[in-house]
């Protein structure tokens, strides 16, 4: 029983880890640099990509299941813990700070005020 129990708390554990936020150094790491990162992807509802730029510009689309593109352009920077961005035709322009939550090596979930919104990975 006792093995039973210990082999429980480390897969438990192992899941925990899976589901850490990232922190603004791992996002610095990550995206500090011109980086594309792709969004959505099976099961998600959309496809696309993103360009980060390193001087705070984002360009992209997104196609969604039902055939929509939305084309994806405005300004990101990290604040905290957290992804920040205003896309010019998204959100109605407003700022939305996201956090993004691993999801395995190169994957993460992204929240907005708890709720998930979206995939993405690299």
């Amino acid at each position: 029983m006792l093995r039973l129990t210990a082999l429980v708390f480390v897969l438990l554990a192992g899941s925990a880890l899976a589901q850490e936020a990232m922190t603004g150094d791992e996002l610095e790491a990550l995206l500090g640099d011109d980086r594309t990162i792709s969004l959505g992807g099976p099961g998600a509802g959309y496809t696309g990509e993103l360009a980060l730029k390193s001087d705070g510009t984002a360009t992209g689309t997104a196609k969604t299941d039902k055939g929509e593109v939305m084309q994806i352009d405005g300004l990101w920077y990290i604040e905290g813990n957290k992804f920040c961005r205003t896309w010019k035709s998204i959100d109605g322009g407003k700022e939305v700070c996201e956090t993004w939550i691993k999801d395995g090596e190169n994957k993460v979930r992204v929240l907005v005020d708890g709720k998930e919104i979206g995939t993405n990975h690299w």
